[in-house]
């Protein structure tokens, strides 16, 4: 029997499909085992082999998978942030060097702020750039000189006497809140901070705060967050040396944005409390953290156990002093008022006068009215006071540098990227940045260096 021209038409068509079925699943069997990504370039990055990272840990970061890929690595890791952790994924070159691409995948960071880490004008940044990345003035230097600056920024706090001391503000702030600070001594260390505040009705700031009757912003870390962070971040550097902006605010603890010139103000008190009151003989310097350009410095005089000088001054990234530019007019801040080195000066003859910062009382905001003539904030000044006393009280100096030592040769930066952060959203941007940092150490150290 013949077929027609319609029955074999059909039948070429059946051919031709299950053809057609056979080639795709072909070619979903060969790429079966690869899966693509786009990262902030664009482009898409083919993953390949699966790196085990079970055995890398790393502090606060956590590395949650990579890859090699045909082109160099991937490798997704949270970083924490403002709000929580930012979950990203960061592709470099085969050596590890340059960035290819950055894309974060979860964030939970304060909306129209923070959440603009997701946004392509910011993560194009790093397209192409060597890392490390870094915001502008943080230039990492050797990991050696880390090392040494890290361990040169926390307190000797062996010469505090075991105990709990507490602080209390002498007057409700602006909002109606009177702070309060518990310290607590143990082996010489501090093993316990206790920051609250109570209004009139005797209420806490600590349980408001967790029930929802003190709110500051709907997405961001609650008042007692940001209290148990600082207080963490002090018994982890056992040092209240935490740098602190014009407003009393600081960049250095992650999610916490508070002012946080009232805690620093009591914590110093508490300080005083726990340092024996024998101090010795001999002169005391402390370095506070570069904040605005400037880095701080207090020197604190001891002669036959009293206080006789005390010298603060700031020094920026080219050696100037402000007490220098203050002097000649470069470092003016209020037209007709004291210099900061007037101001500086005040300070030290309170210091001096009472033997201790007792005198000088810090509001909200980091500044005093108790000091006549002084404007400018002061919560560093008392912090680094109180640091240098408690090196006094152990006898702790630097030694005596030889008059024709050589100098010490700077520490050249390491090589990286300065990178920009997103305006308001300093926090975040550093968290990124960090997260960034990490993957690529995993890379040089975990991967590469085997």
């Amino acid at each position: 029997m013949k077929r027609n021209g319609k029955t074999n038409g059909i039948i070429g068509l059946v051919i031709v499909t299950i053809l057609a079925i056979v080639v795709i699943i072909g070619v979903n069997l060969l790429t079966k085992k690869e899966k693509t990504e786009t990262g902030s370039n664009g482009n898409t990055e083919t993953t390949g082999n699966t790196i085990d990272v079970s055995g890398y840990e790393s502090g606060n970061f956590k590395i949650q998978a990579a890859s090699e890929t045909e082109n160099g690595y991937v490798v997704t890791v949270a970083s924490p942030g403002f709000g929580g952790d930012i979950i990203m994924d960061v592709t470099f070159d085969k050596t590890g060097d340059t960035i290819s691409s950055v894309v974060v995948k979860e964030q939970t960071e304060t909306e129209g702020l923070g959440s603009k880490v997701t946004e392509d004008s910011f993560l194009s940044k790093f397209n192409g750039v060597k890392a490390p990345v870094y915001l502008p003035g943080k230039a990492p230097t050797a990991e050696t000189a880390q090392e040494t600056k890290q361990e040169e920024a926390v307190v000797d706090t062996a010469a505090l006497a075991d105990g709990t001391y507490t602080a209390e503000a002498k007057e409700f702030d602006k909002g109606g809140f009177k702070s309060t600070l518990s310290l607590t001594v143990a082996d010489g260390k501090i093993t316990e901070v206790i920051w609250d505040a109570y209004n009139e009705d005797g209420e806490f700031k600590s349980l408001l705060s967790a029930d929802g009757g003190y709110v500051m912003t709907d997405n961001g870390p609650t008042w007692q967050e940001q209290a148990v962070a600082l207080a963490e971040y002090v018994i982890s550097n056992q040092s209240f040396n935490i740098p602190v902006d014009d407003g009393g605010k600081t960049d250095a603890v992650a999610g916490v944005s508070i002012s946080i010139s009232d805690f620093i103000n009591l914590a110093s008190q508490c300080l005083a409390q726990a340092s024996p009151k024998t101090l010795k003989d001999g002169t005391y310097t402390v370095e506070g953290q570069e904040s605005q350009g400037y880095t701080s410095i207090v020197t604190l005089v001891i002669e036959n156990g009293k206080v006789t000088s005390v010298v603060w001054d700031g020094r920026n990234a080219a050696g100037e002093y402000k007490s220098y530019l203050s002097s000649v007019g470069e470092y003016v801040m209020v037209e007709g008022n004291p210099t900061w080195k007037e101001q500086a000066d005040s300070l030290a003859a309170n210091v001096i006068e009472n033997q201790s910062t007792k005198g000088i009382v810090l509001d909200e905001s980091g500044k005093t009215d108790s000091v006549a003539g002084v404007s400018i904030n002061v919560s560093e000044f008392v912090s680094l006071v109180e640091e240098a006393f408690v090196k006094a009280s152990s006898g702790e100096t630097a030694p005596e540098v030889p008059e024709e030592e050589t100098p010490e040769v700077p520490v050249a930066p390491a090589a990286g990227t300065e990178i920009e952060a997103i305006s308001g959203a300093t926090v975040s941007s550093k968290a990124v940045m960090d997260g960034i940092n990490e993957a690529q150490k995993f890379i040089k150290e975990f991967v590469l260096a085997k």
